[in-house]
């Protein structure tokens, strides 16, 4: 009853392979008779944090023959306490997390951004993006939009750009979903190559009551874009959460950044496609190339089947590649500038 016990938890698979190995770092602290456990004597009897609120440093004493690490639970890894071999304590923050790329970036991969060919609801001219009808064929190509999704592909793999595409995203509205198919049988991929971006980062901007209403209606949202890139088209009044059925450019901004983060960590050296829709695309192109998101319908405007091939695999200008690495001097996410 007098003495220590040390109890090894094994409970886990992370605790049987530590038992097994004898790794008594991460074993449970011992406890005395007044219930505190080592390390709860550390956090409360150590000398308190400095008055700008960083972790103050926590001694140990120098006759400790053993040392004794926190348990390996989620509050000690948040507590960040760890011990140095010299026998101090430090508990620090956590390094900030980095979740996507930066943009603009020096990217890896050659992207293709092919606007969808005409649909029926060109030929109507009414503005349709609501996810409920994505999958409804009666919007789907006119023969005139195939024929254009032919010529895109064409221009793709011509010698102006030289493409050699080895994988097809595309938006599954059906306008989108239809022209990449032509695509696909045009340049030659499989369908194993073609992929269906189910989670909306390919989907048209979102654009509230203008569903089923006139394409004229854009001038007026582009021109809420110039004065001010948060704003948004009018939303539902009816919907349940109506800011949910609308999008502004940093919307689609933030959709970008997802996009491009996957892509690149996914892919390295390829030429991909892109079918998506007119907002979607300008903005993506403005968010890579670094520009005003607010000027998207100006500087990169998408005419119907247009193709836009954005390569940013070479170094910026006035910078240069390291020789050692063929990935060059940075990774994904560092800022690179003066592109174009």
């Amino acid at each position: 009853m007098g003495r220590d016990v040390r109890i090894t938890s094994v409970a886990t698979p992370r605790g049987r392979r530590d038992a097994a190995r004898g790794n008594s770092a991460w074993s449970r602290p011992r406890a005395d008779a007044d219930g505190r456990t080592e390390t709860n004597k550390m956090m409360t009897s150590g000398p308190t944090s400095s008055g700008d609120g960083r972790a103050s440093v926590l001694a140990l004493s120098a006759s400790t023959s053993s040392i004794v690490m926190p348990s390996s639970s989620r509050r000690g890894f948040l507590v960040g306490t760890t011990l140095t071999a010299s026998g101090v304590a430090y508990a620090g923050r956590p390094k900030r997390a980095e979740a996507f790329i930066d943009l603009p970036s020096r990217l890896h991969n050659r992207y293709f951004l092919v606007r969808h060919g005409e649909s029926v609801l060109d030929v109507r001219g009414e503005i349709l993006s609501n996810p409920s009808f994505k999958y409804d064929t009666t919007f789907g190509l006119t023969a005139k939009g195939r024929m254009q999704m032919q010529e895109a592909a064409r221009r793709i793999v011509s010698s102006e750009f030289d493409g050699a595409p080895s994988w097809l995203y595309t938006s599954n509205f059906q306008r989108s979903f239809q022209s990449a198919l032509v695509v696909r049988e045009e340049v030659g991929l499989l369908f194993s190559q073609m992929r269906t971006e189910f989670s909306g980062l390919l989907d048209p901007r979102k654009m509230g009551s203008l569903d089923f209403g006139s394409m004229s209606a854009w001038d007026g949202v582009w021109a809420n874009d110039l004065e001010d890139p948060l704003s948004t088209p009018p939303p539902v009044p009816s919907s349940l959460q109506p800011s949910a059925s609308v999008e502004s450019c940093f919307d689609l901004y933030r959709r970008a950044l997802e996009a491009f983060t996957r892509l690149e960590a996914t892919y390295f050296g390829e030429d991909l496609i892109l079918v998506s829709h007119q907002d979607t695309l300008s903005v993506f192109a403005a968010a890579l190339y670094g520009t005003d998101l607010g000027r998207h319908h100006i500087d990169y405007p998408f005419e119907l089947g247009e193709v836009r091939c954005i390569d940013l695999t070479n170094p910026p200008k006035d910078s240069t590649i390291s020789p050692i690495d063929l990935r060059g001097d940075y990774a994904p996410g560092d800022s690179a500038v003066n592109y174009i």
